[in-house]
């Protein structure tokens, strides 16, 4: 029997859904969610083209509702906001938002009245795609704004400009919605083990390349996050919220989260804020009857969540999480929990955020006003006047970090007589500056719920200090250099970020392309390992393409090329040396799915894909045990959950690398060593320490969990001694490398002297949180280490060299892994 609460069939009599506010009237003209569905909403999944088109009908009927187009996903589906209030805000709206932008600018906001100025709210539903509560609700608070009538409805439209985003990451909403409404049956089954409940992964949490886009409104690695935040800088709203799902069993979560694991650079007016607004959210589901919790589990310390990157912009932002039904009804710890009643939850605290921005008013004017106030007068106080960064080598780095902090509208601009860049800490954004720069070791609680550190500086492995004086500004330097032709040879410096996919274009075109296993000097120039370079004897009538190819590069500024007029060089080798070693075109595999971590393996893809423009294929972890390698060259192997790998068969993956292969491992190597695919070792407790764990004093029960989270190193910012000699490092320069480590695994180094390129430093914590007892595990161990086997190699990392898609200084690592695996052999004679 279909089960359908009461609510339901009032919603379909009435054709309004009986959970929105009944004490008024709703314009017989503005077409019913149900009417233009042909189903209630949470009756089944909206796809996303039913969605939109629903949400585009109310523009075309509704004056009180505009569009805003902000972009496409990598699935090529539409990204957009509606802009709603009364239709005379709307047609003052550029001069409503220049005066609105004004209270983030000290130097404007003065004496201006905020009585007169509506207040900006954005309402933002699901950017966790199968978390399918939040935007099949947007579609009904979409309805209300547009149909309901009365003063109410009227004064708050005059008050308040909302921006609704119905749907964050449509590619994982689709995913999921097909995924749901193509196993439910006629009569929805609550049972767990139901098909419908149990999405397969990837799922559709992530978007298209499996990122997690609630952790990239800093990053903005992604187009989705781009476009987003690109559009809320012209709006600057003063209340964010940020729907989510969690799981079947639980309530309903909204902030304030645990007190103790606020980012101590959030002022304390915007907790003050979340709290007077909570209070509008308990009476709303008091109201109805629905469970509630909040002040437990979840944080705001990473200030690049949805909810977290608006309290660092002069705003409030509130994270709200419904318990998922998944499917369309699922028995839960509180009994029957339906979409349906997930969806009424959402509303509820929709209109309850809108209630709170009308009442509240005059107070979240304010604080943004007195917030850039604040946050300038913090930076005029600093003891310094601002910061130098530079990525010497290659520039290209340091402008892609540019980019990032003018998103985040935080003045920048180039030096004068160099290639580097100067940042004031004089300016309104100040506090978010600092939440991109900070290097914290030291927190008042070290349990958190998502990383530790995130330094973008780090990430991006730049050269940077503060300056007690502002230097000289000069002009945006040209990277483009007027290339030569050449008859004999061209020389590509691999420090540049942007010189693989310049390989790989080279390489997809059938160029012969060899490396330099050691360093030369040429025409006063220094190349040093790694250097490609392309004798043009050995091209066969590729002259034109080669040249085309690189001229475009330099064109671009993406890559340092050199035009060859002599093989001889002035120092180090010759160019006809037999240490320029030929590339192979590679062929990349890689598994994905199953209990693989995918967004480890979406980071790979990405970089692969869309940053270089190469191919990979992708296979399951099931496919992979029994299909041909033969014709593949690199392996790439996620970490995952269990025994993930159990099905490989190890002699035979090992006896394709001995034949040339390339295996690279990500994330934990622990089921590399444990099924004997290396010789390779963990680090392991001594009988010391576990005698002394033996003889530890007892604690109370309720402490167990955090005891537990003390020992995890959830994200923290390590310090890498490095060797540029060795291929897994070529392109790289000086002695150190900072990297993002996650995890409790420790890797002993290499028996082989010459195979662990990469070790933690003695001290190696640059940001984060980490034990002392595993700081002291860390310091000496690998960060990298390399297996030879025959005339292939297996690389073990112990840290992520892609994270997240924004840790650039690292994401060369995994590149040359898989181009230069076959160039790894190193014999140790004190093995003999």
């Amino acid at each position: 029997m279909t089960l359908l609460p009461l609510v339901t069939f009032l919603s379909v009599f009435a054709g309004v859904p009986s959970y929105l506010p009944q004490d008024q009237r709703y314009e017989k003209a503005i077409t019913t969610p149900s009417a233009y569905l042909g189903y209630r909403v949470g009756e089944r999944h909206l796809t996303h083209a039913e969605l939109s088109g629903y949400l585009r009908q109310l523009v075309r009927e509704s004056d009180r509702i505009e569009i805003l187009d902000y972009g496409r996903t990598h699935g090529h589906r539409p990204l957009f906001q509606l802009l709603i209030s009364s239709p005379s805000n709307l047609a003052r709206k550029d001069q409503l938002r220049d005066q609105h932008l004004q209270l983030s600018q000290p130097e404007r906001s003065g004496q201006m009245d905020l009585s007169q100025m509506p207040v900006v709210v954005n309402l933002n539903y699901g950017v966790h795609g199968n978390e399918a509560s939040a935007s099949n609700s947007a579609v009904v608070i979409a309805y209300y704004l547009a149909a309901a009538e009365g003063e109410a409805i009227e004064a708050l439209l005059d008050k308040t400009i909302i921006l609704l985003d119905p749907c964050l990451n449509p590619d994982g909403f689709d995913q999921f919605a097909n995924w749901v409404n193509s196993r439910v049956g006629r009569n929805p089954n609550p049972d767990p083990n139901a098909l419908e409940h149990l999405e397969p992964s990837p799922d559709g949490r992530t978007n298209y390349y499996w990122f997690d886009l609630n952790r990239d409104y800093m990053l903005l690695t992604q187009p989705e996050s781009q476009g987003r935040m690109a559009l809320y800088h012209q709006w600057m709203p003063n209340l964010l919220m940020d729907f989510h799902e969690m799981e079947t069993h639980s309530t309903y979560f909204f902030q304030p989260g645990v007190p103790s694991r606020n980012n101590p650079l959030t002022p304390q007016s915007v907790f003050d804020l979340t709290t007077t607004i909570s209070h509008y959210f308990s009476d709303a589901l008091d109201a109805t009857g629905s469970l509630y919790f909040t002040e437990e589990r979840f944080d705001d310390f990473y200030m690049g969540k949805g909810s977290t990157i608006a309290d660092l912009k002069g705003a409030i932002g509130i994270l709200l999480e419904q318990a998922s039904a998944r499917g369309q009804v699922q028995e839960s710890a509180h009994g029957l929990l339906t979409f349906e009643m997930a969806i009424q939850n959402q509303v509820t605290i929709s209109l309850a955020a809108l209630k709170a921005s009308r009442e509240l008013h005059g107070q979240l004017l304010e604080h943004m006003r007195t917030f850039f106030r604040d946050s300038l007068d913090k930076g005029r106080a600093a003891n310094y006047a601002g910061y130098r960064f530079a990525s010497p080598g290659d520039p290209a780095r340091a402008r892609e970090f540019v980019k990032i902090l003018r998103a985040h509208q935080i003045e920048v601009h180039p030096t004068d007589g160099e290639e580097a860049w100067y940042v004031p800490v004089a300016q309104p954004h100040y506090l978010y500056l600092q939440a991109l720069i900070e290097q914290r070791t030291e927190f008042e609680e070290s349990i958190f719920y998502d990383i530790t550190a995130w330094t973008l500086p780090l990430a991006y492995n730049l050269e940077w200090d503060k300056l007690d004086q502002a230097p000289n500004r000069g002009q945006v330097r040209s990277l483009e250099a007027n290339l030569e032709k050449s008859s004999l040879g061209y020389l590509i410096d691999w420090a540049g970020i942007n010189a693989p996919r310049i390989l790989f274009d080279l390489l997809e075109e059938g160029v012969l392309v060899k490396v330099a296993k050691e360093p030369f000097t040429l025409k006063g120039e220094s190349f040093g390992y790694g250097t490609l370079f392309i004798p043009m004897n050995l091209q066969k009538g590729k002259a034109e393409t080669v040249y085309s190819l690189l001229k475009s590069a330099t064109e671009e500024g993406q890559v340092r090329v050199a035009s060859v007029d002599s093989f001889r060089t002035e120092s180090g080798i010759h160019l006809g040396s037999n240490s320029m070693v030929p590339l192979a075109r590679p062929r990349i595999l890689m598994p994905v799915g199953e209990r693989l971590y995918n967004v480890e393996a979406g980071t790979a893809w990405h970089l692969i894909d869309v940053l270089h423009d190469y191919p990979v294929t992708l296979v399951s972890p099931s496919r992979l045990a029994s299909m041909d390698l033969s014709k593949y060259t690199a392996l790439v192997l996620p970490g995952g959950s269990g025994d993930v790998y159990r099905d490989l068969d190890i002699d035979r993956l090992k006896s394709w690398v001995r034949v040339g292969g390339t295996v690279v491992c990500l994330g934990s190597s622990r089921w590399a060593i444990e099924q004997g695919l290396v010789d390779l070792e963990l680090l392991t407790d001594s009988t010391e320490e576990k005698e002394a764990r033996s003889e530890r004093p007892r604690r109370p029960f309720s402490e167990a969990s955090d005891d537990d989270a003390l020992q995890h190193i959830r994200g923290a910012l390590l310090n890498t001694e490095i060797d540029p000699s060795h291929p897994l490092l070529y392109g790289y320069s000086g002695e150190n490398l900072p990297v993002f480590r996650s995890g409790t695994d420790f890797l002993k180094p290499s028996r082989n002297r010459y195979q662990t390129p990469m070790v933690f430093s003695e001290n190696p914590l640059l940001a984060g949180y980490v034990s002392a007892e595993n700081l002291e595990k860390l310091a000496g161990s690998a960060a990298a280490v390399v297996e030879r086997q025959g005339r292939g190699s297996i690389i073990l990392f112990g840290h992520a060299p892609t994270f997240r898609a924004y840790w650039r200084g690292t994401e060369k690592l995994l590149l040359n892994a898989i181009l230069f695996g076959p160039l790894m052999q190193a014999s140790d004679p004190s093995a003999y």
